[in-house]
């Protein structure tokens, strides 16, 4: 009598167990693509940040528009990256190359989605319209 009492609340806690595995993994599961997500989100950031200040530097050393691409393309590296959108400023507003000691910018643009894999989406969270954007500005040498 004793003995099937036992494997009685075994059953029960079996089946129990099953369940709270069931509502826990899709919650564990979530954090553990966020956290790779995310991770891959920063590591593609900083990437495009670096290819913005290499830009930037082209440009403060008196680089032409082609050189500045050049160096961002060179930066970003594999065909990942292909899909990122240069601005430079390095004419003031009438077209004349800016002088020396005045600000040039670079900024980069990348769709996050061509770089970040988009792994939460079964949870309803997204990147698939958010870009990676990166702005550096440096003095004119």
């Amino acid at each position: 009598m004793l003995a099937e009492g036992n494997r009685r609340r075994r059953r029960t806690r079996r089946g129990s167990m099953s369940i709270e595995l069931l509502f826990v993994l899709p919650i564990l599961l979530a954090v553990l693509l966020g956290t790779v997500q995310f991770a891959l989100w920063l590591s593609a950031q900083q990437q495009v940040t670096l290819a913005s200040r290499e830009g930037a530097r082209v440009a403060a050393t008196g680089g032409n528009l082609e050189q500045v691409n050049e160096s961002v393309r060179l930066t970003l590296g594999d065909n990942r990256y292909a899909n990122a959108t240069v601005q430079s400023t390095l004419t003031d507003e009438f077209g004349a190359p800016i002088a020396p000691g005045q600000p040039v910018a670079v900024l980069v643009q990348l769709p996050a989605a061509t770089v970040v894999p988009d792994l939460l989406v079964f949870v309803g969270i997204t990147i698939r319209d958010q870009s990676l954007i990166a702005q550096t500005v440096m003095l004119k040498e």
